[in-house]
């Protein structure tokens, strides 16, 4: 900060002691190599310095966060702009000169130019990802297509999962950037286009407002043993994972599974905390598939692409809570280990088991 109360970048700082400065100068700084985070954190300290201290400031943000404020849109340009880098600089180097050709500045140019149109090809190729569509309805008399199914149902999956981690991004983005929560949400959402679901919508469907305050957490409902009559106990008093009622085999086990993880690591060492979340989603996630997987549905084609792609999203819960027990030994006796370890790698076997049953049990109808 110069007498005047200029900003002062570090070439200018001789000239400003001098006093051969007779205007602001402007600073110029790259964030393109840094996280995002350090982009964001540095336009918000220039907005907080133009507020209290230089109300003259001008900003002028490549990445448009200064105007805009949108974090979507700065990543975008920020891997834009690294994609288009790294793919000129291994031109370049794919397609390399000489050494007297180098020392020839129109050679140079011309290699440069006709590297970097190559770049600007690969830059407008289609998506990566296109939109995902299902085929009309229409009865052709020919045998549905199974393997294509099933193939739309994985990458509808995997378009719902890309979706919801650039959600939880954009939150947290905003959420360290001090927006309360509903507006991190709710902006967050915009980010991605997706639309919110209104208090109205929630009524109809449920009838009465729910909040979460008003929900049993999952700790609470673990506290007492479950009655397995249930008498005398209200439908939110039961089980929280409904044993009030049969489940599949493997439904059960996986919420057993999961109850037993609960009992055995709560309370663990702050430190394992990465694992424990690992663990935890991926028997969430073992759950959630069987339980959406093998319930009573009719037999259609969407059915089996839906079935289908649940169990295997068990079976990639179940492979990651696996992966994360063993940073968790500590955590727990080592015969309590074993036995947990031997439960999911048994279950995992059992629901790739169903997997292929559900598949020949398709194949045999059509």
């Amino acid at each position: 900060m110069s007498p005047e109360g200029w900003l002062i970048g570090l070439t200018d700082i001789e000239d400003a002691e001098l006093g051969k400065l007779k205007e602001p100068p402007w600073c110029f700084t790259k964030t393109q190599f840094g996280p995002v985070e350090g982009h964001v954190a540095l336009v918000e300290t220039l907005a907080a310095l133009k507020r209290e201290f230089l109300p003259d400031l001008e900003v002028r943000d490549e990445g448009g966060y200064w105007e805009t404020r949108n974090v979507a849109e700065l990543s975008r340009r920020q891997a834009f702009l690294k994609e288009a880098i790294d793919r000129l600089a291994q031109g370049l180097e794919q397609h390399g000169l000489t050494r007297e050709a180098a020392e020839d500045p129109q050679i140079l140019l011309k290699r440069i130019e006709r590297v970097a149109k190559q770049v600007q090809h690969a830059l407008q190729r289609p998506a990566e990802h296109p939109p995902i569509a299902f085929p009309e309805d229409a009865y052709t008399g020919a045998p549905p297509d199974l393997d294509g199914t099933e193939a739309l149902w994985d990458e509808m999956y995997k378009h719902n999962r890309r979706n919801q981690e650039r959600l939880s991004r954009s939150i947290e983005e905003r959420l360290n950037c001090g927006e309360i929560d509903d507006k991190a949400f709710e902006q967050a959402m915009d980010d991605l286009a997706l639309e919110v679901p209104g208090e109205d919508s929630a009524e109809e469907f449920s009838g009465e407002k729910w909040s979460y305050d008003e929900a049993e957490s999952f700790d609470e409902s673990f506290e007492s043993e479950p009655d397995k009559s249930n008498s005398g106990r209200s439908d939110d008093q039961r089980d929280p994972f409904g044993a009030r009622e049969a489940h599949h085999p493997l439904l059960q086990r996986a919420m057993d599974l999961l109850h037993e993880l609960h009992t055995q690591f709560k309370g663990a060492d702050a430190s394992l905390e990465p694992s424990l979340r690992t663990l935890f989603q991926g028997a969430g996630d073992a759950m959630g598939g069987l339980a959406q997987a093998i319930s009573e549905r009719e037999f259609d084609i969407d059915d089996y692409g839906l079935r289908v792609v649940q169990v295997k999203r068990s079976l990639r819960g179940l492979a990651f809570a696996r992966g994360a027990l063993f940073p968790l030994r500590s955590a727990v006796a080592k015969e309590k280990w074993d036995e947990i370890y031997d439960a999911v790698e048994r279950l995992e076997k059992d629901v790739f088991a169903e997997l292929t049953r559900i598949r020949d049990e398709y194949r045999s109808m059509y």
